[in-house]
């Protein structure tokens, strides 16, 4: 049962890491947004692109962070025994 544990406490440490990079993944993709709107130009194609790249970001920023929040719920969630029937 110690190695079923050691599994799960592993896993565990894994899921944290990836939520870990999910949170630095949105908080970078917003900055760089945050960047990009800064950028002045007169060319309407170059607007248009910039803005574009920026709702992307955005959108990409608030997938990475629901998807955080998806696996904070997980990792919160209460432990449940498992039985096994052979």
């Amino acid at each position: 049962m110690s190695q079923s544990n050691d599994r799960l406490l592993q896993i565990a440490d894994t899921l944290e890491h990836i939520n870990e990079q999910l949170i630095l993944l949105s908080i970078d993709t917003e900055h760089y947004a945050m960047a990009l709107q800064a950028v002045q130009t007169d060319d309407p194609i170059s607007k248009g692109v910039i803005q574009a790249v920026i709702a992307a970001l955005f959108r990409d920023s608030s997938f990475a962070t629901d998807a955080s929040e998806q696996m904070d719920s997980v990792l919160s969630m209460p432990e449940m025994e498992v039985t096994r029937y052979v």
